[in-house]
């Protein structure tokens, strides 16, 4: 039998197609592809594992190994912190303190309309919007389905969407008067 990375190199051309799926640039899919042919080749002892047979390789197998190497490379991107030089002449803006007021009235207004909700609605609201919990870890934290969840938090959306929008495009338009 060849070796893996023979196998692999074959095929070179689909693997960088299929990292050009994750909408990433050229150089980032180049990348991908040689980190996905390094992964394999050290973790993977026996070619048999994720081969069909002597020549033919489980697809699947690469695109979910070059899929968790392409979203590692983002959240690993997302964690770097730029710092951005402040020059001593910046004219800083003065912070808008009827915007403030008013985005505080919509919030408190939102508050106020959940706190009247049914308490599954209102438990599920708070999890997700106040304690920033996906909706995936709620349903697995909370043994209740994930469509259910979704569909929840869907019509609550949409609750609150009908009931504050006007006032949602008041403060985006800075007629904090008519809130």
């Amino acid at each position: 039998m060849a070796r893996l990375i023979d196998i692999l190199g074959e095929r070179h051309d689909e693997w960088f197609a299929m990292a050009k799926s994750f909408k990433c640039s050229d150089d980032t899919a180049n990348e991908v592809v040689q980190e996905m042919y390094i992964r394999l080749s050290k973790y993977v002892d026996e070619p048999e594992r994720i081969m069909f047979n002597e020549h033919e390789i489980n697809t699947y197998y690469v695109y979910v190994t070059m899929r968790n190497i392409y979203l590692t490379s983002l959240q690993k991107r997302n964690k770097t912190v730029q710092y951005i030089e402040l020059k001593d002449n910046r004219d800083y803006e003065e912070a808008d303190i009827e915007r403030e007021k008013a985005l505080q009235k919509v919030v408190d207004s939102i508050k106020k309309r959940v706190d009247t909700w049914y308490w599954y609605d209102k438990k599920l609201w708070e999890i997700h919007f106040e304690r920033q919990m996906s909706m995936r870890a709620i349903a697995t934290a909370t043994t209740i389905s994930l469509s259910s969840i979704f569909n929840t938090l869907k019509a609550n959306k949409n609750k609150i969407r009908d009931e504050f929008g006007e006032d949602i495009e008041d403060l985006n338009n800075k007629d904090y008067d008519r809130i």
